[in-house]
């Protein structure tokens, strides 16, 4: 099975980062992919742009740069980069983020002895500036168990992701450009209400960045966008007369809630209780 990268840069990211995440997925890997697609979402700086100078000598022919000639935002940059897509497979990363070193060699070895299965996605280590270890988050194993937690959370970490690209080529999908955040969680709806399955790796695939300001860019808006993504899922999975609708209520109750309270909740055993509970 060949394997492609998909990632998205803007402006506001920092270089030294972006170089991290390249390596990850390049220098790094045990299983190297066959082509690297980078969407430059808008003009960057100088920092980024020497950066990816510096990949594309290094790779050549396997890195493809599209660039955007203003910003687009996430979704409609991954749509284009999934036109380019020339592989079996196409694995998600964030420009601030690293994969493990096996992630790839893990994912392809899943999706060989799970050819039932069209995305696959894995467990994250989270990590911020003062702390490498701040959090391993899993997520549900099998499609079963997918079924009892997306009404509830997002059942996968959208960097961590490996997908088919038969997904996209034969089933007609593609991320909802309604949506200009939580794409993903869109996206895997779609999928489940179009038959695909959906599975993750119990081992720590990904280490996911933690922004120091990260709650605090949590807005309004992205609240009641993945509020109407969640309800929309819930009626489309379950019919309009079922008690799964408290879960996104009580999720946008959350997310409006002010952010120390937030950030107290989200790490804690009581939020890991009530995802879990079946």
């Amino acid at each position: 099975m060949t394997i492609s990268v998909l990632m998205s840069v803007y402006r506001s990211e920092q270089p030294e980062y972006l170089d991290e995440a390249l390596a990850s997925v390049w220098t790094t890997q045990t299983l190297k992919p066959q082509q690297i697609i980078l969407v430059e979402d808008g003009t960057l700086t100088d920092g980024l742009y020497a950066v990816i100078d510096k990949w594309s000598k290094e790779l050549g022919e396997i890195l493809l740069i599209l660039r955007n000639k203003q910003n687009v935002g996430l979704t409609k940059s991954l749509n284009r980069g999934l036109q380019h897509v020339t592989t079996d497979l196409v694995a998600r990363m964030d420009t601030d983020d690293i994969s493990v070193p096996k992630r790839f060699e893990m994912q392809v070895k899943y999706l060989q002895e799970h050819p039932d299965v069209s995305i696959v996605g894995g467990a994250m280590q989270e990590f911020n500036s003062k702390n490498p270890n701040v959090n391993v988050r899993h997520y549900p194993l099998t499609n079963n168990d997918v079924l009892h937690y997306i009404y509830k959370a997002c059942p996968l970490a959208h960097p961590t992701v490996m997908m088919r690209m038969s997904m996209f080529r034969d089933g007609g999908l593609q991320y909802d450009e309604r949506f200009r955040t939580s794409q993903d969680i869109a996206l895997w709806y779609d999928a489940i209400c179009a038959g695909y399955k959906i599975g993750n790796l119990s081992e720590v695939t990904f280490h996911f960045r933690l922004a120091d300001n990260m709650f605090k860019r949590r807005s309004r808006a992205k609240a009641w966008n993945e509020f109407r993504i969640y309800m929309n899922g819930v009626h489309r999975l379950y019919g309009l007369l079922s008690p799964k609708y408290v879960y996104p209520i009580s999720r946008l109750m959350f997310r409006l809630m002010p952010v120390k309270l937030v950030k107290l909740v989200y790490g804690s055993k009581l939020r890991k209780r009530v995802l879990e509970k079946k």
